[in-house]
């Protein structure tokens, strides 16, 4: 398995853009935004992803919107603050690169150890974001979006191989209870990060919690039987998830 970074300046600004409310990558970017949002309202909503609101408008058409729109991001990709976004993801960008060729041939290997299936030999592209502005999806079977703070160590490395687990469990149906997501936390989010670091314990790192709120309880309620399978040479990740989905739906 080969992960490629890239880095797409349209993708890096419309990040951005929608998160300008909650995270602010640097100083100024927020202000910034909203300015340009009192300007080109329509325009923004279509490009932070609420189509539907300027087609309200009944002079506006999404063609026309769309024309504008466009012109318009590529005229904010010539400003300071989008030169200086795009500067600092690529700065980003390179060191992940470097950490992943440090790390990642390690971290596959032993992932590869918890899951007892062979990894897929295929490509994925990891399209980066600023660091300071979270983002983390496996969007499509070939597609992960990665930008994160390095909270503790490993983080990154930890959580790439969390959406590469996605992609490999990408044509699953999931049940009530989120299964597959829960083991998939439990395999990475606790087991490899412990592994890599070498030390550690399940659900928190520090002064982090780890793992999504909801899915703690599934987590809890599955852990025993996810120690035996750590040591169970003749079971595999698909074999356990298939019986505890079968145990869950019997709940």
């Amino acid at each position: 398995m080969r992960l490629n970074f890239l880095i797409k300046k349209e993708y890096i600004f419309l990040h951005a853009l929608n998160q300008h409310q909650v995270n602010e990558p640097f100083k100024g970017w927020s202000q910034f935004i909203l300015n340009e949002w009192d300007k080109h309202p329509q325009e923004c909503y279509l490009l932070a992803g609420f189509a539907e609101w300027p087609l309200l408008d009944k002079n506006k058409s999404l063609k026309t919107l769309s024309k504008k729109a466009e012109k318009l991001l590529k005229k904010w990709l010539q400003a300071p603050q989008a030169k200086k976004l795009v500067k600092e993801t690529e700065k980003y960008c390179d060191w992940l690169q470097k950490e992943w060729s440090k790390k990642g041939e390690v971290a596959l290997r032993e992932l590869e150890k918890i899951i007892k299936i062979p990894l897929p030999k295929k490509e994925i592209f990891v399209y980066i974001t600023h660091p300071k502005l979270k983002n983390g999806f496996a969007i499509s079977p070939e597609i992960i979006t990665w930008g994160h703070s390095e909270d503790w160590p490993n983080y990154s490395i930890v959580y790439l191989c969390h959406e590469i687990m996605h992609i490999i469990f990408w044509n699953e149906k999931e049940d009530k209870k989120n299964t597959i997501h829960a083991i998939i936390e439990l395999a990475i989010d606790n087991e490899l990060r412990i592994r890599l670091n070498k030390k550690g314990q399940y659900f928190k790192q520090g002064k982090f919690d780890i793992g999504h709120p909801n899915l703690e309880q599934t987590e809890k309620e599955i852990l025993p039987a996810w120690k035996k399978y750590l040591k169970n040479q003749n079971q595999n990740i698909k074999q356990f998830i298939k019986s505890q989905k079968k145990k869950t739906n019997k709940k």
